[in-house]
């Protein structure tokens, strides 16, 4: 079973320098192919893959070598996202759905997450470690709680949320054996609201903080 974990970490100014210029090169890579892809439908009629792009990567470092500095599986993964959300938008826009948007460039004052797949990271003796070229050489290794332990790691993304600095860790978790306890929980799935109880009494109940878009659709279709 996969599950990821959300770690804050606590760069300091250096570290912090240095991941706004990495995440800077994931941005523009981000809005050239975005570009890209918009200038070849507009002007050409023919959609760029993402496998196109990928391939073009090494062209592109050999043109900008300072995105050399980024971890070649983080610029391959900025490339698979814009797929992504292109992806995300057509299907909204194929059924239906008036408030489908098309991907946006983003904006230089926002850090781009960057994901590490598969590879580009390490943790050892309670510190993980993210893999970069840039010139200065600073490490970039944080602190992992001690709370935390992990077998498999596939997957660690850095990102930046209410400006602060976080890595979310996806990792495989062992299924524990079912075992059959003689106990129920009953959850009741409803649209404002989900509401769940088991035979120890333990109630719980959660709100939908969005329930206009579950009736916003049905709206449109009545109009």
């Amino acid at each position: 079973m996969n599950l990821s974990q959300k770690i804050r970490i606590f760069p300091d100014s250096e570290q912090e320098e240095i991941l706004w210029i990495l995440s800077e090169k994931c941005r523009l890579i981000y809005n050239f192919a975005l570009t890209e892809r918009i200038d070849s439908w507009k002007n050409k009629g023919k959609y760029v893959s993402y496998f196109k792009q990928q391939n073009n990567l090494p062209k592109l470092k050999v043109k900008y070598p300072e995105h050399k500095w980024v971890y070649s599986k983080v610029l391959q993964y900025i490339l698979r996202t814009l797929g992504a959300d292109y992806r995300s938008f057509f299907s909204l826009f194929k059924k239906g759905d008036k408030n489908a948007r098309p991907p946006k460039f983003k904006g230089k004052k926002y850090f781009t997450s960057m994901v590490y797949n598969q590879s580009g990271f390490k943790i050892d003796k309670g510190f993980i470690s993210l893999s970069h070229k840039h010139p200065s050489k600073i490490k970039l290794k944080f602190k992992i709680p001690n709370k935390f332990k992990f077998d498999k790691i596939h997957q660690v993304s850095v990102f930046m949320k209410d400006e602060k600095f976080f890595i979310s860790i996806t990792y495989d978790k062992k299924v524990k054996d079912y075992v059959y306890n003689k106990k129920y929980q009953a959850f009741d799935l409803g649209i404002m609201k989900h509401t769940g109880v088991n035979l120890d009494g333990k109630f719980i109940e959660l709100k939908n903080s969005r329930v206009d878009k579950y009736w916003q659709k049905r709206v449109q279709e009545i109009q």
